[in-house]
């Protein structure tokens, strides 16, 4: 019989030990959380891999995966693989090659599954699995806002910032980061809305992180940089151009100088260290003497914030200031088409290809007229005149597959016999610049059942359109992607059907054209030049702010023309696309087409998928260019000879103007923030308002000047309607109290109170700004009446132009629904 080995046992004492080891090994790992990093070894080979910014995703958007692999073996060549389940129908790749006794690190950027918690990276070599990990990750939704916070002490920042749930009822994510959860392309960048910056030396990021940075500010991300106690010095590596003033020293502050900020301050505010420096870049919001102490910047279409005190002050910290500074200085996040939360007027202008259009109704009636006379009629009087009418039963067969082969050829004549390629992009850039960043979708027609290998040589990101595409049923897009012409992106054995589109989106750094424009709004008016400082043609060119519009058309290369637009409330005005490219047009001509398509990417901008109107302003804090080209973002190769492009591009330029003298900041021009709200079921859509009991606290702020705000008139409107706000009506002062409501039934507890309104508006609640500040409670203000309130610098801060507006609700019975209309008229100087 076989001999058994005797069985080793460890001593009692080193068997606890061991024990002992094991226990404080998984605790260490339950501690780690979610999104530690995870790995796996496999002989001679070792495999770690994590999701960067803390493992935070959003749905839709890019995710970036550092995968580290050591290589102790043999020598390896092969792909890291990463599938991104049903909802992106795609599975991404990226080459690599581990020679012996190498370490390497890959960043895979991925759009991981919206409903799973892990995504598996593979390392496959043919088509063996070498080894295998899962990466823990945390989606999030669309519209849901996230907040990193980039700190020494993250905690004391985390616990202390608290913002209102959007519209949906998402609440804020706050998560701390560290700078190596930053990752270094911004598409990575994508989950993250703003981030907080304090006490962390910023000569930690690397030179392709800091680009990364600048990329995700100027395409709509926010930096909010705050006082600590690390000093100064820890600002050293951001450039100039990314900060509204260099601190150059650390004074005692006044708290005084922050109630523009904070609102009323809290019993026991004393000074506190604040950095402080000259003003070069946007504009101040607190100042002490001649010296900036917060100011903010617009980047492209993003936004730097520098406050040079210490939010987590004691005194700061644990009073209610704190959250009326936090949410001014983190607002929720836009849901416009901006952001591209949201594609589906893109994926629709794709569609807008004459290859795919409907044949012309006239074109069916002749072919269908000719059928009928010649299989009856004519085909009769034939076999007649002849004495063959016996030979019917072989003519009408004859006839119809003629007429069948003539149906099938009319459809292959429209359809063409070419590949067609139809790319669409928005490229968003900055004024006097060519870098810029580009959303691509390219669309592959083919008039045969084919399989391409499509190459993109600039290194883009390639993905399903986040709406899903109509060609692609339940196959899978392959992609791999690459770092640049030696090592192009490609979607292998992509299957197109007969007369079909398949449908690609791409996300990619590109070089625009450059425009120069300089703008001032005076008088009401804003007037100034642009110019096309490239060599090719600028279409349809536009000059927007908000619902306004001025129109330039096609601007030549290297033409200057001049630009006005008159600024006026527009609540029920023409949309966008109506006022740049006209009301109508026939989409059965090439140019017809165009304009069509050109329409779809204008929609795409104002498209709010959550909001109730459509199509009338865009969401920005300053004026923006937006002009067409039809130059190719992406040089798509198919490996086929007959291939027919077409391409349209809408620019999307930001740019800042100059504000000077008279102006009404009103309408588009001012920008509401909740503050506060206690009421419930509240929810804010530009000017209409609902809420149920409580109250509200809304923060108007007009968009970005240089210099200082006079307020000469506050005009206010109150209703239910929306109507725009009318003139000048009664000029109101506030009540010399605040009125106690009643709390019976009857309305005489207690003696003296104030009875709730039954018209189902608010009261409404304005803040002084003298003294210490407080609030004032205006008269009852009738519905969609004008109101001028007397003294109105006592209500709008200088610096910012802020005012603070409180609605109260003090029915336990009713949710009230209304709308609120501002104009701030003054001077800046």
């Amino acid at each position: 019989m076989p001999h058994r080995a005797p069985r080793f046992r460890l001593p009692g004492s080193a068997r606890r030990a061991s024990l002992r080891v094991l226990t404080l090994i998984a605790v260490v790992s339950l501690a780690a959380g979610p999104f530690a990093l995870t790995g796996s070894a496999a002989g001679a080979l070792t495999m770690n891999a994590r999701v960067l910014l803390q493992g935070h995703a959003r749905a839709g958007s890019w995710a970036a995966v550092q995968v580290d692999l050591q290589n102790d073996g043999p020598g390896i060549r092969g792909e890291l693989r990463i599938d991104g389940g049903s909802q992106a129908n795609a599975r991404f790749a990226m080459a690599v090659d581990l020679p012996t006794s190498s370490r390497q690190t890959y960043v895979l950027h991925v759009q991981p599954p919206a409903f799973a918690r892990t995504v598996k990276v593979d390392l496959v070599t043919g088509d063996q699995v070498i080894d295998s990990v899962s990466v823990a990750y945390l989606v999030h939704d669309a519209t849901q806002l996230v907040v990193g916070v980039l700190a020494e002490r993250p905690q004391a920042l985390v616990s202390q910032i608290k913002l209102p749930a959007n519209l949906l009822g998402a609440a804020a994510a706050v998560i701390p980061l560290t700078v190596a959860d930053l990752p270094e392309r911004a598409e990575g960048w994508d989950a993250l809305d703003r981030l907080v910056w304090q006490d962390i030396d910023s000569n930690q990021l690397s030179s392709l992180q800091l680009d990364a940075l600048r990329r995700w500010l100027a395409a709509g991300g926010r930096l909010i940089i705050v006082g600590g106690s690390a000093g100064i010095g820890t600002l050293s590596a951001f450039p100039d151009d990314l900060l509204p003033y260099r601190p150059a020293a650390t004074l005692d502050l006044d708290p005084a100088s922050l109630i523009s900020l904070l609102g009323p301050l809290p019993t026991g505010a004393s000074e506190l260290p604040a950095m402080a420096g000259a003003l070069t870049h946007g504009r101040a919001l607190a100042t002490s003497g001649d010296r900036a102490v917060a100011a903010e910047l617009t980047y492209g279409s993003g936004r730097v914030t520098l406050l040079g005190f210490d939010p987590t002050t004691r005194w700061l910290a644990e009073s209610k200031s704190i959250d009326a500074l936090w949410r001014a200085a983190l607002p929720a996040r836009s849901t416009d088409g901006a952001l591209l939360s949201n594609d589906s007027q893109l994926v629709q202008a794709v569609y807008q290809l004459p290859s795919l259009a409907l044949p012309p109704t006239s074109g069916l009636l002749i072919l269908i007229a000719a059928y009928i006379v010649i299989i009856g009629p004519i085909n009769y009087l034939v076999l007649k005149r002849l004495d063959r009418r016996e030979l019917a039963w072989i003519t009408m067969p004859v006839l119809v597959l003629t007429f069948t082969a003539a149906s099938f050829g009319y459809g292959s004549f429209l359809h063409g016999t070419d590949v067609v390629v139809n790319e669409v992009a928005i490229v968003r850039g900055a004024p006097d610049a060519t870098e810029a960043t580009a959303d691509v979708y390219f669309g592959i027609f083919s008039p045969t059942r084919a399989t391409y290998q499509v190459e993109v040589p600039q290194g883009a990101l390639l993905a399903s359109p986040i709406s899903g595409d109509p060609g692609q049923g339940t196959s899978t897009l392959d992609i791999v992607q690459g770092t640049g012409p030696q090592l192009p992106s490609l979607v292998r054995n992509l299957s197109v059907g007969t007369s079909s589109l398949r449908i690609v989106r791409a996300q990619l750094p590109v070089a625009g054209p450059r425009m120069r424009v300089t703008l001032t709004l005076e008088n009401d008016i804003l007037s100034g030049t642009f110019e096309n400082a490239s060599d090719e043609t600028l279409e349809n060119a536009a000059i927007v702010l908000g619902s306004a519009v001025g129109v330039l058309g096609d601007v030549e290369p290297h033409a200057t023309v001049p630009v006005r637009v008159q600024i006026r409330d527009n609540p029920f005005g023409a949309p966008l696309t109506d006022q740049i490219l006209g009301p109508e047009f026939d989409t059965s001509s090439e140019s017809g087409v165009r304009r069509s398509i050109r329409s779809q990417l204008i929609n795409q901008l104002t498209f709010d998928p959550t909001g109730p109107v459509q199509g009338q302003t865009l969401s920005a804090d300053q004026a923006v260019i937006l002009a067409f080209g039809r130059g190719e973002p992406l040089e798509v190769k198919l490996g086929t000879g007959d291939l027919r492009r077409n391409a349209n591009v809408l620019y999307y330029i930001p740019v800042g103007l100059r504000i000077h003298g008279p102006v009404t900041f009103s309408s588009d021009l001012l920008r509401p923030t909740v503050v506060e709200s206690d009421a419930q079921l509240f929810s804010i859509e530009r000017s209409s308002l609902s809420m149920g009991l409580g109250a509200a606290t809304i923060a108007y702020r007009p968009i970005p000047f240089d210099g200082a705000f006079h307020v000469s008139q506050v005009r206010l409107s109150l209703g239910t309607s929306g109507n725009p706000l009318p003139g000048a009506g009664k000029e109101i002062e506030p009540l010399p109290s605040i009125p106690v409501p009643c709390t019976d039934a009857a309305h005489t507890t207690p003696a003296g109170c104030q009875a709730p309104r039954n018209d189902f508006l608010p009261e409404v609640e304005v803040f002084d700004l003298t003294g210490a500040g407080t609030w004032v409670r205006l008269p009852r203000l009738d519905a969609e009446a004008g109101y001028t309130l007397a003294r109105p610098s006592r209500f709008v801060d200088p610096t910012t132009g802020q005012m603070l507006v409180r609605f109260i609700n003090e029915s336990p019975e009713a949710s009230i629904g209304f709308s609120f209309q501002l104009a701030l008229g003054g001077d800046v100087e």
